[in-house]
């Protein structure tokens, strides 16, 4: 055992992972935000985002070892499990936006996209403020991030239904830029939904542990 696991008890270890986890999220959406709004340098932001995931990857990982470690645990193990892996998912989809503007050489986001990006912002920062509730079991705290996280995926939803909209209003000589920008919006409108998924789990957990 590791004089770390002395000093900091093994059930603190698992909240600190997650509170580690939902940090890692709000990272992601920050350059993200960035590369969106002040629209330079996007090959290197977008490798930023590729290294912020592996952190989060590699927070999972060894939440996952630990799990494996640990015969009694704060919570159940396959709840863990779970929540680490919707966390990953987040960035996933964060990562698969942001990709998607380097590779398709988007000259500039469209309004719509900055809109996504806000809302994406908005949400990582709920779960961030929404993770120590896992601990702490404040059920109100947790109804409250659960539905400003709610309003902000619905918005989504209403983001990517005008901005297809407008993109097939476009008409067959700009079949490549609605390819392209159809893509993205469906990445930017997947990252709020993963980041309900996140929500939802945790609201789980904290019932499950009244």
């Amino acid at each position: 055992m590791q004089l770390r696991e002395f000093i900091i008890p093994r059930d603190k270890i698992f909240f600190n992972l997650l509170a580690e986890q939902s940090r890692i999220l709000v990272k992601g959406a920050e350059t993200l935000f960035d590369i969106v709004m002040n629209y330079s340098e996007v090959r290197s932001k977008v490798s930023d985002i590729k290294a912020i995931e592996h952190e989060g990857d590699a927070v999972t990982h060894e939440l996952y070892v630990r799990l494996n470690k640990t015969f009694v645990t704060p919570l159940d193990r396959e709840d863990l499990m779970s929540l680490a892996s919707k966390c990953d998912d987040v960035l996933d989809a964060i990562y698969g936006a942001a990709k998607r503007f380097h590779v398709y050489e988007i000259d500039q986001p469209t309004e719509y996209m900055k809109n996504f990006v806000e809302l994406i912002l908005q949400a990582t920062r709920e779960i961030n403020i929404l993770m120590p509730n896992i601990k702490r079991g404040d059920q109100s705290e947790v109804d409250k991030a659960c539905e400003a996280v709610d309003i902000l995926e619905n918005q989504g939803d209403e983001l990517l239904h005008g901005a297809l909209m407008e993109l097939f209003r476009k008409g067959k000589e700009a079949v490549v830029e609605i390819i392209k920008n159809k893509e993205i919006y469906e990445w930017l409108e997947s990252a709020l939904d993963r980041c309900e998924d996140v929500t939802y789990a945790i609201a789980d957990i904290v019932m499950k542990n009244r």
